[in-house]
């Protein structure tokens, strides 16, 4: 089965105070380590940014189609709209250490009903790591319209499974310097 990743990188980075993607870890910019990671385990690879990075083609490119939306239920609409298979698999640009093995996990879930498949680690939804099918997107420009922009009251009004998944580290987000000073 092919599956489209897409990467959610259009937040503003207001935390970081720059362009997360940018942040360099290890001499290489953070969106790298994640599309490395996420790039062997689907069909194809699109980025969902608000600003063109440089280092990838701008055809697997996009920005959101939501304009007035705060949070990643924008990218994840515009992704669902742009993916060219039944399936995505979503993650955060801020995320390096994604799981290896995080699509296969997950699609092993796939079924006839279920519309959204996320992990869950040590009792925490992780809803940008997740496994979407195309079918769920038309909602979602009247669920931000009803300003409820939170991605997990979304995922509830649809069919859907919970991964669990052991190893936390796998799924940290680096939102800040500190967080970054943690991480390095």
């Amino acid at each position: 089965m092919k599956i489209t990743g897409i990467i959610l990188a259009g937040g503003l980075s207001s935390r970081m105070g720059q362009n997360k993607s940018l942040v360099e870890i290890n001499g290489m910019p953070m969106i790298l380590h994640v599309y490395n990671k996420l790039l062997p385990q689907v069909s194809s690879v699109l980025i969902s940014t608000n600003e063109k990075l440089a280092m990838f083609p701008e055809n697997v490119q996009f920005q959101d189609q939501i304009k007035e939306s705060k949070g990643p239920l924008a990218g994840i609409y515009s992704g669902l709209k742009k993916a060219q298979t039944s399936w995505v698999q979503f993650c955060p640009n801020d995320s390096p250490n994604l799981p290896n093995d995080l699509v296969e996990n997950l699609s092993q879930h796939i079924d006839d009903q279920t519309r959204i498949i996320l992990p869950i680690v040590n009792g925490r939804f992780e809803p940008t790591f997740m496994l979407c099918h195309q079918s769920v997107a038309n909602d979602i420009p009247d669920f931000i319209k009803n300003n409820n922009p939170k991605i997990m009251d979304w995922i509830q009004t649809h069919q859907h499974k919970t991964v669990k998944f052991n190893d936390k580290s796998e799924f940290i987000n680096i939102n800040t310097e500190s967080d970054l000073k943690v991480f390095n």
